[in-house]
């Protein structure tokens, strides 16, 4: 039964697809995917800022007419976001970047809430669509200018810079747009979009050869392969507990000895390892110094400063840096979005959406073991697990259909109706 219900519903998704629907979630999130490569150019970063600001109000004014009230995990993420902005007026900090990034952030969970119960298949396909759009043209830069698209200056001088920034942070786009184009396939059952862009997606990755890009999507790859076989052991929750393996494991019995060769051998990336355990102990002394409110968002000069490392613009770990922004209160915060984000997505563990969506996170778990991303299409991704399998429990009560017809006298098909 579960095999025909899923057929039934990829017709339906393509039959009804709406294109006007279509084309104002494509406007609605482009504006909030700004290339890093767009917002050195005056200009079109204040157009960019311009339509994010439209983006906004209508999110707003959409999410209020189709929601009424916001659901909880934005509510908790809503909170989050300010309690960061509050430690950060505290500390006197850059309360104008914590402000922007929180801007973004809310604009996302928003339109991801709204749009995942609109039409789940019209916003599966725009966000593909969006993602494939900054990906393709990523790779053309990475194609024709192998050593770096520009050059960016901070505390530092970066030339391995391309459309859509420095080499480390690909991953913020990549494992986001490996879960559409996954989802996708799922949803419509067609396979060239998503082979074509996972494609890209490795090529890419090993055109600027980046460990923590590497890493994540050969574990997302490893997951997603064997996700008929995934047990108990492999799943939403036991992904983020990752973090607090990785670090006891490297930071307290430095099991890394123990991967020299692919650190070393294959990676090639064991300084850079050797600079993080260096800067996660005088970070870990900052976080000693404020342990209940942490320090707030600070400006990178404040962050290199404060740990004399000139690549110290953060804790380059997702834990580390939580207790770091927000201390305890902020990591308790950030627990409770992924267990709540967790919950529907749990119940549901053995469907194909459940299983994809998982693989996700433990490629942004992988990733931010070594850099603490939390960008908007990230943090959106708790809004599809926390509204995934709507209308599962139909289908497995699916066995249920003769007796509820001979107890109602009606077609069953009267039962097939979202929750």
């Amino acid at each position: 039964m579960r095999l025909s219900l899923n057929k039934v519903d990829r017709k339906k998704g393509i039959s009804k697809k709406n294109t006007q629907l279509w084309l104002l979630l494509v406007l609605l999130t482009l504006p909030h995917m700004k290339p890093a490569y767009l917002a050195r150019i005056p200009t079109v970063d204040m157009v960019f800022d311009i339509l994010r600001g439209v983006s906004f109000l209508v999110i707003v004014l959409w999410y209020m007419i189709r929601r009424k009230s916001a659901s909880l995990v934005i509510a908790l993420v809503a909170v989050w976001r300010i309690f960061l902005a509050s430690s950060t007026l505290v500390h006197g900090g850059d309360v104008y970047t914590c402000i922007v990034e929180s801007f973004s952030i809310i604009c996302v969970v928003l339109l991801y809430d709204a749009a995942y119960m609109s039409d789940k298949s019209t916003f599966i396909s725009t966000q593909l669509f969006c993602f494939e759009l900054v990906i393709y043209i990523n790779l053309l830069t990475e194609v024709f200018f192998p050593a770096g698209l520009y050059t960016a200056v901070t505390t530092i001088v970066h030339n391995e810079n391309w459309f859509i920034g420095y080499y480390n942070n690909h991953s913020q786009f990549f494992i986001p747009a490996l879960l559409f184009a996954w989802l996708y396939r799922e949803k419509t059952g067609k396979t060239m979009r998503t082979i074509l862009l996972t494609m890209a997606i490795y090529i890419s990755a090993v055109l600027v050869w980046s460990g923590g890009v590497l890493l994540s999507l050969a574990g997302m790859t490893l997951i997603f392969l064997q996700r008929k076989k995934q047990t108990r052991l492999l799943n939403y929750y036991t992904y983020w507990l990752l973090h607090i393996v990785f670090f006891v494991s490297v930071y307290v019995l430095h099991v890394q000895d123990w991967f020299h060769w692919l650190l070393v051998d294959i990676l090639g990336k064991m300084g850079s390892l050797t600079f993080r355990i260096t800067l996660w102990e005088r970070v870990l002394k900052l976080i000693a110094e404020s342990p209940i409110l942490g320090h707030g968002s600070q400006n990178v000069f404040v962050r290199t400063a404060e740990v004399h490392l000139a690549h110290g613009v953060h804790a380059h770990n997702m834990l580390l840096e939580q207790l770091y922004l927000g201390g305890v209160i902020g990591l308790v915060l950030w627990v409770s979005i992924i267990l709540l984000s967790g919950r529907q997505l749990m119940k549901y563990a053995d469907t194909q959406e459940s299983k994809i969506i998982s693989t996700a996170f433990l490629g942004w778990c992988i990733a931010t073991l070594v850099e603490p991303f939390t960008t908007p299409f990230l943090m959106g991704m708790f809004v599809i697990a926390y509204r995934s399998n709507q209308g599962e429990a139909l289908v497995q009560n699916s066995t249920a259909e003769e007796p509820y017809r001979e107890r109602t006298g009606r077609k069953y098909r009267i039962r097939m109706q979202w929750r």
